[in-house]
């Protein structure tokens, strides 16, 4: 039986990580955990495009509405 991989927002600096969970299921554990805020950010890009730009993410009773805009870069 394969490892399941997690997701989750460090509390400190706001990064993403993935990683494997513990054998509890409740926390990554600490030697499989990497660093992987920028793919997040560019899945999140891709999966609004894909919807048109907004999509719903539902779960336990509660609702978010994700809207991703492209702008020009500030200069």
């Amino acid at each position: 039986m394969s490892k399941k991989i997690r997701l989750a927002v460090t509390a400190l600096t706001g990064r993403v990580i993935a990683g494997h969970e513990n054998a509890r299921g409740t926390e990554i554990t600490e030697g499989s955990r990497q660093d992987v805020t920028s793919d997040f950010m560019k899945a999140l890009i891709d999966k609004a495009e894909y919807h048109g730009g907004k999509f719903e993410i539902g779960g336990g009773g509660e609702f978010w509405d994700v809207t991703v805009i492209k702008r020009e870069a500030a200069q």
